[in-house]
């Protein structure tokens, strides 16, 4: 009875393990791409080891959010970078827009994760020259961080090592 326990128990953890992965490749395969600009952090303490740290521009903005998080609309340009338009209220995003989903800061502000972005060793150079980061996200405002890109909005991509 207890093998049979254990290994129920197994198959339930690789079920919502394989749900999950799905889930994140289908948003990264079918998402809207949208670019959220970064917030200048302090160089001295922007690369350490191999990850950057991550501060988001929208993040300053005073709109308040309820502590259990919610969603914003975002405005989108032509390059598919994003402006905070207001907050989520349950009706549909007009054109140009999208539902972006947040949390709630300790202070009650916008808090976007995540807030660091894991990189190859020896490419801190490259990554530098971040202006923004590339999100995939699905109409319910769910998003992934999938990349960085320049100042001109170009996707930064490391050479294979």
């Amino acid at each position: 009875m207890r093998r049979i326990l254990y290994v129920m128990t197994g198959v339930a953890v690789l079920a919502v393990l394989g749900w999950n992965v799905w889930r994140s490749q289908t948003l990264i395969a079918s998402g809207a791409e949208v670019l959220l600009a970064l917030a200048p952090v302090d160089p001295r303490s922007l690369m350490q080891g191999d990850y950057m740290r991550l501060r988001w521009d929208i993040e300053r903005d005073p709109m308040k959010i309820d502590e259990r998080g919610g969603a914003v609309v975002l405005g989108l340009d032509d390059r598919r970078v994003a402006t905070l338009r207001r907050l989520a209220d349950g009706s549909a995003p007009g054109a140009g827009e999208i539902v972006f989903a947040v949390a709630a800061s300790p202070g009650g502000g916008l808090r976007v994760e995540p807030h660091s972005f894991l990189f190859q060793e020896g490419t801190a150079d490259l990554w530098a020259a971040a202006k923004f980061g590339i999100f995939r996200v699905a109409p319910d405002g769910r998003h992934l961080l999938v990349g960085l890109a320049d100042e001109a909005a170009r996707p930064i991509v490391a050479a294979p090592r």
